[in-house]
């Protein structure tokens, strides 16, 4: 072949073997650069490279690891970043302008994203270096705001790729991840207007060909499929938030509070995305579960502590993470009505009727041309997404807890999450309970048996296994926990004497509750009934994680573990702060509190997590020193947990 490159002889000049594919390459990039190009040539050949990505990525094998091809390998190599960003910012938008011309950044655009998913993480990481020196941060951030609607989407889903598929996250400063943040968070509630109307209006309807798949859709049919498009790309915003923070290693909790305060109305805006209600449009959607996932990322705790348990190395914990963690609460608790969006999370959940949906999910095909309907198992994952938000709103109000005094969360705000904590510790259905003849049976067992065990998404595109940085437990743990944290804060305060007093709502009380709920929560034979019924949960937790570690599943295992562990410590807390009132409902607590850490330091130790190791067994060796006679906790536990601390010592002097 001469090397001529023209619109005629696409597949040749990109089908090329070496060292002929990179000399083409290298002209072909030149000539899609030069002045006065034909729009046409500049559509046909991102549109082709783009295609070539997506089918690379699409034919691979789900075993086999990614890596680029030769092909993406020359690309790169004759600088394909530079090129098609060059491209997108070649030509600010017009209706004059031939649509050729924006069909062809739209596609360079694209066909970044597509190869970027065809890397190893190696290659992933050197071509995200590449495009931010090539400001592909601030070319999506400002496509947020383009005339046409295609190019918001394609934005979100490049900044999704990048957060999601590659390691933003880990390469972004503070200011960079708040202003992405607060900019998808902006997009997800704009709504749909501006998209039906970029696919009504006569003069860009024309854009319909990249949704729909086909020239010359009608822009009524094109109009009506709008939302669902807008909807689908309003998930991908979130998942680019969620990227940002759910890394491996995870953020810094100073890298987090330093996010809060450079835009601490990202967590007004985030609240307001998990509120969305569910559109007909897209009943399938996860916005809401997504940012409550969010919200809980930026107040996670590391993975080696397990809130409320002490060690001897507390000091550099408090010093350091734990300093960040209460002032990045302070803000939140600072935000107004914070305590009133929490319940408002929980309250659009209790009030959603799953037979709406169901219609909803029954029609979307007619009224929003789905092109892939989603079928029974999507309907079945709405509830696990109610189930995420559920749980990640009470590990939020755990986590609150810790930090009320520093915070100043007043009583009022206390007893306004005691509702939503209590009906959390209801009794979960076990299979064989469920009445088959009740579907809303079976939805809410799916939707109460929910739990968070979330990687970054690429390490799942990639075959990696690492340590799940965002881990929440299910509802039937997660639930009694918020509640005993709750009624911990209340007896450091001395206020259950007080609360049966009233004779009236105290100020600031939620109306989603009343006083007959906090007194009725509160009330000391209803404690007496929680504090069984939760070390009961403790218990059944315990042997969930057993049964994992039996089966190898250390991770799972270990997750098992550190939550019963936290309930335990919550139940111990609240004994040691009512003097005893209640030492008969939690006699055991301690034993099993020391059983969960010395099991979930012995998970670690199998997975060589060594600072976990060194944490959860010297918390187990702390618990046993103080635990009472009557728990009878054998000796030989003891000495296995202390063997365990000075196994994970020296691993971590050895390093």
């Amino acid at each position: 072949m001469n090397n001529i490159i023209t619109l005629h002889n696409i597949e040749q000049v990109l089908g090329a073997h070496e060292p002929e594919l990179s000399q083409n390459l290298t002209k072909l990039f030149a000539k899609l650069l030069e002045r006065n190009q034909d729009p046409t040539f500049v559509a046909n050949y991102t549109g082709a490279i783009k295609l070539r990505f997506r089918r690379e990525f699409t034919t691979r094998k789900g075993s086999d690891s990614p890596s680029f091809s030769s092909f993406g390998r020359a690309c790169y190599a004759a600088g394909i970043v530079k090129t098609l960003l060059a491209i997108v910012t070649s030509h600010l938008y017009t209706p004059s302008q031939p649509k050729d011309r924006f069909l062809g950044q739209y596609n360079a655009l694209e066909a970044l994203s597509g190869c970027m998913q065809t890397g190893n993480l190696t290659e992933r990481r050197t071509l995200l270096e590449d495009m931010k020196k090539n400001h592909v941060v601030n070319i999506c951030l400002s496509h947020l705001n383009h005339p046409l609607c295609i190019f918001r989407q394609l934005a979100v889903n490049t900044l999704r790729v990048l957060a999601s598929e590659s390691v933003l996250g880990e390469t972004s400063s503070a200011a960079e991840a708040s202003d992405i943040i607060a900019a998808v968070c902006r997009f997800t509630l704009e709504g749909p207007d501006f998209f039906i109307e970029g696919m009504r209006s006569s003069a860009t309807t024309w854009q319909s060909q990249m949704v729909m798949g086909a020239p010359d859709v009608p822009a009524k049919r094109a109009a009506e499929h709008a939302p669902r498009f807008y909807a689908m790309a309003q998930e991908s915003a979130l998942w680019t938030a969620h990227g940002l923070l759910c890394t491996t290693p995870p953020p810094s909790r100073k890298h987090c509070l330093d996010i809060l305060k450079k835009k601490p109305e990202i967590l007004d805006l985030l609240f307001d995305c998990a509120i969305i209600a569910r559109p007909p449009w897209y009943p399938e959607t996860q916005v809401d579960s997504i940012a409550c996932e969010v919200l809980t990322l930026l107040f996670q705790w590391p993975s080696h502590i397990v809130p409320g348990v002490s060690t001897p190395q507390d000091n550099a914990f408090r010093a350091q993470e734990w300093k960040a963690m209460t002032q990045a609460a302070t803000i939140l608790t600072s935000r107004d009505d914070w305590c009133e969006k929490i319940i408002e999370v929980w309250m659009k959940i209790e009030e959603e009727d799953w037979r709406e949906v169901r219609g909803w999910f029954d029609r979307v095909e007619v009224d929003y041309h789905a092109f892939e309907p989603p079928d029974e198992d999507g309907f079945s994952q709405v509830f696990e997404y109610r189930g995420t938000s559920r749980i990640a709103m009470l590990r939020l109000v755990s986590t609150l807890s810790h930090a009320a005094e520093s915070c100043g969360v007043t009583n009022a705000e206390i007893e306004s999450l005691l509702r939503l904590a209590y009906l959390a510790s209801r009794k979960v259905k076990g299979t064989s309970e469920l009445d088959h003849s009740k579907p809303e049976d079976r939805y809410l067992s799916i939707e109460r048996a929910e739990e968070i065990f979330r990687s970054p998404m690429y390490t799942v595109s990639l075959n990696m296994q690492v340590d799940a940085p965002l881990q929440i437990a299910d509802e039937s743990i997660m639930g009694p926990t918020a509640l005993a944290r709750l009624l911990v804060v209340l007896a450091q305060r001395k206020a259950f004497d007080t609360i049966q007093g009233l004779k009236k709502a105290p100020n600031g009380l939620s109306t989603s509750t009343c006083l007959n709920h906090v007194q009725q929560i509160t009330n000391p034979d209803v404690i007496r009934r929680f504090l069984k019924i939760a070390l009961q949960r403790v218990k059944a937790c315990m042997d969930k994680g057993r049964d994992r570690a039996h089966k190898n599943d250390n991770n799972y295992a270990r997750a098992a573990f550190t939550s019963a562990a936290e309930l335990t410590a919550a139940l111990v807390a609240f004994d040691t702060h009512t003097q005893g009132q209640y030492t008969k409902e939690v006699l055991g607590a301690r034993k099993e509190l020391a059983l969960a850490l010395g099991n979930a330091a012995e998970m670690a130790i199998r997975e060589k997590c060594w600072q976990q190791a060194l944490y959860f067994g010297s918390g187990a060796v702390n618990v046993a020193e103080n635990i009472p006679a009557g728990e009878q906790l054998d000796a030989n536990i003891i000495a296995k947990n202390k063997r365990r601390v000075e196994q994970a010592r020296i691993a971590i002097s050895g390093k």
